[in-house]
């Protein structure tokens, strides 16, 4: 119940954002908390998912005093902020890729080829969320770099594993080469529609 209302708050005030002053304000660490992973996730998930981390990124820091982290210097306080945003940035990387792939059909032959025109809209859609999935790699980037030249811990141990292994480039996924794959898979099934409409005209 408390979820909900918390909900249907943020909501108003993010449709009020732009015209008023919110009665009741609401900070980045409430939305980011929104965030649900799970094993099996669809298309309603990922849209979910993306619109509250991108809206969180719109908001103010809660008091440091109810962070996720309770710091003990500002020095630690500015690096949980950065964290705070430099992990915002990565998970919406993961939502688009995982929510282009959901438009991305595995393969192209010659007994689907009725549904060509859809084919190719879903593919352009897919296409769609690997950009913005390039973007936010990008920014995820720029962040764990300013994270890691903070010569500190947070106590954050999760997301400052994380910074480390993509700063020492130790981690398992290389969002960057993953992109390139699967847009280059893309124009390769494109090419292929094209190949057999003419053969089928």
């Amino acid at each position: 119940m408390k979820k909900i209302f918390l909900v249907s708050t943020v909501l108003i005030f993010i449709n009020s954002i732009s015209f008023s002053k919110p009665t009741k304000m609401i900070f980045i660490e409430q939305i980011y908390k929104l965030y649900e992973s799970n094993l099996y996730m669809d298309q309603t998930d990922h849209k979910r998912n993306i619109f509250w981390l991108e809206n969180s990124l719109k908001l103010p820091n809660i008091h440091p005093s109810m962070a996720i982290v309770i710091t003990k210097t500002w020095e630690e306080y500015v690096k949980y902020k950065i964290l705070l945003r430099f992990h915002i940035h990565f998970l919406l990387t993961k939502e688009y890729v995982d929510w282009g792939w959901e438009y991305d059909k595995r393969d192209v032959v010659f007994y689907n080829m009725e549904w060509a025109e859809d084919l190719k809209k879903s593919f352009e859609l897919a296409k769609s969320r690997y950009e913005a999935a390039r973007f936010y790699w990008n920014e995820t980037k720029k962040w764990s770099k300013l994270a890691y030249s903070k010569n500190l811990t947070t106590g954050w141990d999760a997301i400052e594993n994380l910074n480390w292994q993509i700063e020492n480039k130790k981690f398992d996924y290389d969002y960057d080469e993953i992109i390139d794959i699967r847009l280059l898979g893309i124009e390769d099934k494109l090419k292929k529609i094209d190949e057999f409409m003419k053969i089928t005209r």
